[in-house]
């Protein structure tokens, strides 16, 4: 062979390497593009088939199996959130429970609602939920408990996972919750939110025994705590549910006429068994002449004469045991017109005898 030639060829073999190395950065780069550029919105949680993201509330498992040597290191002291255990007095509850669903804590003395929704939650991988309860009792408020949080963290490609549920209930089944449930502090147990969305569950919904088989498991660990579910009541339809002891579903503007609303679905609440834990979903419910703009666009806020209206009928209805509004917001509830409106909602249930929500 020829310089020139030899030249010519070893030119090319040193663009092939070139090009191969470019297609190989390139391809490169697409793989690690993981779509992480979506914002953030108000829809459901994706439906995804992949592993849930690592439950943070609690710390990972160590690598080395071998025991580490005894912590000796004293503690440190607890956040603000979780200052306080002192369960106080004895609690004074007046009436049907009634408040926005996740009222913080803090501010649990400072409103005028005497009911709420809260999620357990932790710090610094000790529980703040005895905290939060010592506050509602010297507030004399009561609250509902979900111990599982987001869906997120108890669903996997098959859907609804009950060891995943039950895993993150087992976090909590060595508190000592006994004395809240006596007095009345603990209403229920939350068990599940809208089993019957795909969206929540991988495209598929919840099987009716897995949340008898939740509920039941529920009431193992604390035998005299209520258990509860938010779901239309028609879904639970042809199942006798033995550990399940009330149902949670709110009223919006699109279910109207709220008679028709009360006849099919609290009739159906009522064949089940089941108490009924009544509310507005007065932050995207509101009728279109309300005036007042929702937490969606294109949704809007219950005005102050929806809230007495629609609220005073629903308090009214047998079986209700107490009442829930989605959800607290404090612009909201802090419009004259909207407070003076919840001020008399309140007062109406406190008109009525005081009820517990476990099933007779």
């Amino acid at each position: 062979m020829s310089p020139g030639l030899g030249q010519v060829f070893s030119r090319a073999r040193r663009s092939v390497r070139l090009l191969g190395s470019l297609l190989f950065a390139s391809l490169t780069a697409v793989a690690c593009n993981n779509g992480s550029s979506l914002e953030s919105n108000e829809s459901p949680p994706p439906d995804t088939t992949t592993t849930p993201p690592p439950d943070t509330t609690t710390p990972l498992p160590p690598v080395d199996t071998t025991p580490p040597p005894p912590d000796t290191t004293p503690p440190p002291p607890p956040s603000a959130d979780c200052a306080s255990t002192d369960p106080g007095g004895t609690p004074v509850h007046v009436g049907l429970a009634i408040g926005p669903n996740h009222i913080p804590p803090a501010k649990f003395g400072s409103t005028l609602f005497t009911g709420t929704q809260i999620t357990a939650t932790t710090d610094s991988g000790r529980t703040c939920l005895l905290s939060d309860l010592a506050a509602a009792r010297r507030a004399n408020v009561r609250v509902f408990i979900s111990f599982t949080g987001s869906e997120q963290h108890y669903r996997d490609a098959n859907g609804f996972s009950v060891p995943m549920w039950k895993a993150r209930v087992d976090r909590y089944r060595n508190l000592d919750l006994t004395p809240y449930i006596a007095d009345g502090t603990i209403i229920a147990h939350l068990i599940m939110d809208e089993p019957a969305d795909p969206g929540n569950w991988s495209g598929k919904v919840v099987a009716l025994s897995d949340i008898e088989e939740i509920a039941a498991y529920s009431k193992q660990i604390w035998p005299t705590m209520p258990t509860m579910i938010r779901s239309w009541p028609e879904y639970l339809k042809g199942y006798e549910f033995k550990h399940l002891d009330a149902i949670w579903f709110h009223y919006l503007d699109r279910w109207a006429p709220l008679d028709g609303y009360i006849a099919e679905h609290y009739a159906t609440a009522r064949s089940l068994g089941l108490n009924i834990v009544g509310g507005l979903n007065v932050m995207n419910g509101g009728s279109s002449g309300s005036g007042i703009p929702g937490k969606h666009a294109g949704k809007n806020a219950m005005s102050a004469d929806e809230i007495r209206s629609w609220g005073e009928k629903l308090l009214a209805e047998p079986g209700t045991c107490a009442f829930l509004f989605w959800e607290y917001n404090e612009a909201y509830l802090s419009r004259p017109d909207i407070k003076a409106a919840m001020q008399e909602i309140v007062d109406k249930a406190k008109s009525y005898p005081t009820r517990s929500c476990a099933k007779q």
